[in-house]
């Protein structure tokens, strides 16, 4: 079993509007509500490739029944805590004649003493079945990094993998306990390069992944460059794949996270790297391809990974391939 921890999972809501009138009445043309970005992507994309997900996490009031709903309705096994408050709620408001684009976010859900014991007593029950822990996703309010020190000391004397997929400086700090595997993102990669826009070696921003991952005994590190591709990076290797045909992207929420579903698969299942790789692409792409309430399925996942494209950036005996 695979236990995925969505400590702050999110719906989104999008309201267009034509012309929006501050101060006056405005009506909604078209409304949308969806899951938003977070580790139940993880978890579906484990369950669709036949893993067995279990979700712990932290839900409140509408909002958290309906990702309850969505996790029940695919079949995936969960143990959520339940607080008063309503989970994160991301709002797009579009006015689609004026071109304008305003964002609400109602994250003010306060996880307290008590939930975080029941948090701790859910995973404690879970984890003597657990071969992996995923962490994922920012921390609601009330809670600072000793919850992932408390899950770390719990897997260590389990001896479990831990992948963490976190950001900001949870996941510098996270660094410290030596994770399996770490996934980092385009858009959050200053969380742990200095990124210099003036050096022209194409590898510079790898080359420093590769260092922190020497450096921190770090098994897989797993980057996620957007139309660059997907780079893998392990002591002995380091390769990246992409895919020339990627069809139509629509709006790609979920496929960071789902990603990282098909990378705590292919540890769970001792994959090689190239395999890997190609199976991460594959998802990724797969879901970004789809229109929710669709998430993707397995036939897209096939299709994507037989047109994935592998590219080797190091190996140990060459050193790095300029």
């Amino acid at each position: 079993m695979i236990v995925t921890i969505a400590f702050n999972p999110s719906i989104n809501k999008l309201a267009v509007i034509d012309g929006l009138e501050v101060n006056g009445e405005n009506k909604v043309q078209d409304y949308r509500i969806c899951l938003g970005g977070s580790t139940i992507y993880t978890a579906y994309i484990i369950k669709l490739l036949q893993g067995e997900p279990h979700v712990l996490g932290f839900l409140g009031g509408i909002g958290g029944r309906y990702i309850k709903n969505f996790v029940d309705k695919n079949r995936i096994k969960s143990d959520f805590v339940y607080n008063l408050g309503e989970s994160k709620s991301i709002y797009r408001i579009v006015d689609s004649i004026n071109g304008t684009e305003t964002t609400l976010l109602d994250d003010n859900m306060v996880i307290d003493e008590k939930d975080k014991k029941n948090f701790k007593h859910k995973l404690q029950n879970q984890i003597k079945d657990t071969k992996l822990i995923v962490l994922g996703g920012d921390l609601p309010n009330g809670i600072d990094f000793s919850i992932i020190d408390d899950i770390n000391k719990m897997a260590k004397k389990k001896d479990l993998k831990i992948i963490a997929a976190l950001k900001g400086q949870e996941l510098r700090k996270v660094l410290a306990f030596n994770p399996y595997g770490i996934k980092i993102s385009k858009d959050n990669i200053t969380d742990l390069v200095n990124v210099d826009t003036l050096n022209d070696d194409k590898n510079y921003i790898i080359k420093k992944l590769y260092d922190i991952l020497i450096e921190n005994h770090i098994h897989y590190i797993v980057y996620d460059a957007d139309d660059e591709g997907i780079y893998i990076l392990s002591k002995n290797k380091i390769c990246r794949v992409v895919i020339d045909d990627k069809s139509e992207i629509f709006d790609g929420i979920g496929a960071g996270d789902a990603l990282v579903g098909a990378f705590a698969i292919s540890i769970e299942r001792r994959y090689e790297q190239e395999k890997m790789a190609k199976l991460m692409m594959a998802c990724n792409i797969a879901v970004k391809n789809s229109k929710y309430p669709i998430i993707c399925n397995r036939k897209d996942i096939d299709n994507y990974y037989n047109k994935v494209r592998i590219e080797e950036v190091m190996n140990g005996k060459k050193g790095f391939i300029e």
